[in-house]
């Protein structure tokens, strides 16, 4: 039997009617489940489990922060978005942001540092908000401009758990808390991977929203060969062993985000990597032109000569093919999306390139005013606009978002 690991799982996916080809994972009581009984069919060995098992699940424990230093905080601005309101709690900190709705509002206690330990008022001398889990000073309050205060407060992380089948029996593997993007944990060598349990914070009880099976069934994404009528200039050049220039153009995401500084892992170099593979004798330059935060329209907006200059960065090199992956675009609606990224078509065709269009990766589910963490199609009129707009202009179009409006599926939240 081959060997299953997580990655591999997850690598597992497609579009059918769930759970068909998942082992039966429920909710037996506030903190346990019941796996089975039934059947998983993986790389073509059938795996049962007779008889119906129930595993505990241990509720994410708190974790208390005494003492945070800050040396000076910002004056609360309620009006900004999210996580940039005040500073940042430290434990909640991610790679941009912070991780939403973990903190233990009235476990805040802010005091000044050093040998005058006096406590300060909340809504006097600071504002909190504890959905983000930032804060900031007042004025008028108490708390100086340079004054260093320390911060006591306590948050619930989140957790992964792993339910297997193990030796012809179900058991839960704990993961280890954490916050933001953290591995799950590492199965047995020969353990068949049923499904995830995720807490993401504080759960008074376990509900279905907090089980993912795994559905075996699901058959692989077949992509379609679009290359020899979308971009049948850059693949000419790809074939004929000519110089191919490409500009990867978008947000924080082509900036590396969630990746760093391994830019060989950036998709952009992925892609080239991947090419050259295909065309080994064949030259492939590539740009990165990111703005990380910003939308296309401000990058298109810019000042000539300023960090980001459109005409500079995307236009100047004559691109055989600009990819483009805008997250932060993802406030426009169907007709937006005619409407901007009609100017921005013309603009690059004019300039003698070839384009493909990257949809989004999802985002927090109150963003997409969503309640729940399945589902199949994405739900953001721009995902459905670029979709659209891709077919009438007939781009090139990297459906990004159905891999992860399938992650659900394969036991990934």
């Amino acid at each position: 039997m081959a060997v299953l690991s997580f990655v591999q799982a997850v690598l597992v996916c497609g579009l059918a009617a769930f759970p068909e080809g998942a082992m039966p994972v429920r909710v037996a009581g506030p903190w346990s489940i019941e796996v089975g009984p039934g059947a998983v069919k993986v790389e073509g060995s059938e795996h049962r489990l007779e008889a119906a098992q129930a595993l505990a699940v241990k509720p994410a424990a708190l974790v208390e922060v005494r003492g945070e230093t800050h040396e000076r905080l910002p004056v609360f601005e309620p009006k900004a978005g999210g996580w940039r309101k005040g500073t940042r709690l430290q434990a909640l900190i991610t790679e941009e942001c912070t991780a939403t709705g973990l903190l233990a509002p009235a476990s805040v206690r802010v005091r000044a540092a050093g040998g005058d330990a006096r406590e300060f008022t909340m809504d006097k001398d600071y504002a909190l908000d504890s959905f983000w889990g930032t804060l900031g000073r007042l004025e008028g309050g108490a708390i100086g401009p340079e004054q260093a205060v320390t911060v006591d407060y306590d948050y619930t992380p989140q957790r992964l758990d792993l339910v297997v089948l193990d030796s012809g029996k179900a058991r839960l593997i704990e993961g280890t808390p954490g916050v933001g993007a953290f591995p799950p944990p590492t199965p047995p060598a020969d353990a068949i991977l049923l499904g995830t349990v995720w807490q993401a914070g504080h759960v008074d009880a376990l509900s279905e929203e907090n089980l993912f099976p795994v559905d075996y069934a699901l058959p692989p994404v077949m992509p379609t060969p679009a290359a020899e009528q979308l971009l049948p200039n850059t693949l000419a050049k790809l074939r004929a062993g000519e110089t191919v220039t490409i500009v990867a153009w978008g947000d924080s995401v082509t900036a590396g985000g969630g990746v760093g500084s391994d830019t060989a892992a950036w998709y952009q170099n992925q892609f080239v990597e991947r090419l050259s593979a295909c065309f080994p004798g064949t030259k492939i330059m590539t740009r990165t032109a990111a703005w990380p935060g910003a939308g296309s329209r401000q990058y298109l907006e810019a000042p000539a000569g300023g960090k980001y200059d459109f005409a500079r960065d995307v236009l100047e090199p004559k691109p055989d093919l600009v990819t483009i992956e805008f997250v932060n675009d993802a406030y426009l609606d169907e007709a937006g999306v005619v409407a901007h990224y009609g100017q921005i078509l013309e603009r690059l065709r004019e300039n003698g390139s070839e384009v493909i269009l990257i949809t989004p990766h999802l985002v927090r589910p109150d963003w997409m005013k969503v309640e729940t963490l399945k589902f199949d199609e994405d739900p953001r009129p721009y995902v459905k606009g670029l979709r659209a707009f891709a077919a009438t202009q007939h781009v090139a179009l990297a459906d990004a978002s159905v891999l992860w409006c399938r992650l659900w599926r394969q036991g990934v939240p």
